[in-house]
């Protein structure tokens, strides 16, 4: 759908990119300058931030939010978008993108490239995107929170390859290399518990499990992306366990994880709410690239949520 170019609130990471992002926002300005579009910006400075200012930008009338930042910018942004008990964003999304591990736009065909990506808001052609809902613990035996991911979550492994990853392995290595090197090393301190849950009424059990991908887009992160029959609004979402194996063969299998050819090996499900039980040995909650909490979890779909441009 295309309407008129709206009003754009842009919701700015300066922390970005190690810090580096901020050297495109000259460029960034000129280019909506010039291309006569009406917006405001603000900058963020702590956690929280994101949403924050998502949620004010709406109060005030902007039709249109966008995240200048990564991955993690974006899911605090949309998760602006969303109140308690939303079916639908309060706002149409749209992404400027100055991050490292493009997932997102990699999963919805939005460019990198920052002239063509202006351009994208000035059409302002809008399609509507499911949006996964997840309420899990926020500490171990603390409150639930619930929020949107629009990628993938992970459990298990994800959280430890993350917050590897976050820590500076990516600044010096690169973002592949710097995950890679991250997932090496969570592998071989990983204790392979099983899992238990609960897919849509159906009870299942994963021994051994390394990681339950459960996503809406086949790029899960820095590189992997899973060879899966999934589309941005087919009101859905996978999941896929890699479990039953030894550390030596999940090392050996790999070059399959980051090719998306694992799939052949461990074929996903489908479904549309899940439930993750408590599982002592890897209790953490990942999605959208940054941990984000504790188990139990319980993940339901949002069908056609989020108006992204």
């Amino acid at each position: 759908m295309t309407t008129p170019a709206s009003r754009l609130f842009l919701v700015m990471n300066p922390s970005s990119r190690s810090f580096r992002s901020r050297e495109v926002w000259p460029a960034l300005f000129d280019g909506l300058r010039r291309r006569r579009l009406a917006f405001d910006f603000a900058l963020t400075t702590k956690d929280g931030d994101p949403a924050d200012l998502a949620r004010e930008a709406v109060g005030r009338g902007f039709d249109t939010v966008v995240a200048v930042g990564g991955d993690g910018t974006i899911n605090d942004v949309i998760n602006g978008l969303f109140g308690p008990g939303d079916e639908q964003g309060r706002a149409a999304f749209g992404v400027l993108y100055t991050g490292t591990s493009p997932d997102f736009c990699g999963n919805h065909g939005i460019p990198l490239a920052l002239e063509t990506a202006l351009d994208r808001l000035v059409a302002n052609r809008r399609r509507r995107i499911d949006v996964c809902r997840i309420t899990h613990r926020v500490f171990p035996d603390g409150p639930t929170v619930t929020r949107v991911f629009s990628c993938c979550a992970n459990f298990g492994l994800g959280a430890a390859v993350a917050r590897g990853a976050n820590s500076g392995l990516r600044r010096r290595f690169g973002d592949l290399p710097g995950t890679l090197l991250s997932l090496v090393g969570a592998i071989a301190r990983y204790g392979t518990p099983t899992f238990r849950l609960r897919l849509d009424g159906h009870d299942l059990a994963f021994p051994r499990l390394f990681n339950l991908f459960v996503g809406k887009g086949p790029r899960v992160a820095s590189g992997i992306k899973l060879a899966v029959d999934i589309a941005p609004d087919d009101g859905r979402f996978y999941v896929l366990a890699l479990h039953s194996l030894t550390k030596a063969r999940l090392l050996a299998l790999l070059p399959q994880v980051y090719t998306g050819r694992i799939t052949r090996r461990f074929p996903p499900l489908f479904g549309r709410h899940l439930e993750i039980l408590p599982c002592p040995e890897a209790p953490e909650v990942e999605y959208d690239g940054d941990p984000r909490g504790f188990l139990p979890a319980e993940i339901g779909l949002l069908p056609r949520a989020l108006a992204l441009v």
